[in-house]
């Protein structure tokens, strides 16, 4: 046998004797690790013109609220906000998505207190 065949031998031998477990994530399979569990903010997305559209109210909802955004920052989230709504209306729903989520994440980063 060559080397290659014991190999290949060797792992699905581990995979078959390996009790089957839910929640397992393959990369941990090594490590013999449950995946971590997902925290309660994870939500499970898709690119859709649904998805779009909740994201860009979230974003509106978030400018609208009292912040010490800087001006420039926020001139920033609107531009990022209007190239999403464009792309997504355009049916470019990835790239839109994308822009819409950069304008979360820039008014989030600013909101943090600095240190």
């Amino acid at each position: 046998m060559t080397m290659r065949t014991v190999f290949f031998l060797t792992v699905i031998l581990l995979l078959v004797q390996m009790p089957s477990r839910p929640g397992l994530a393959w990369g941990s399979l090594l490590h013999e690790q449950e995946a971590p569990v997902p925290s309660q903010d994870l939500v499970i997305t898709s690119d859709s013109q649904a998805y779009c559209a909740q994201l860009n109210a979230h974003l509106a909802e978030k400018m609208r609220m009292p912040h010490d955004v800087p001006v420039g920052a926020m001139e920033d989230a609107q531009h990022l906000q209007q190239q999403g709504q464009e792309l997504c209306q355009q049916n470019h729903i990835r790239a839109g998505i994308g822009r819409l989520r950069r304008a979360l994440v820039l008014l989030k980063h600013q909101e943090e207190p600095h240190q």
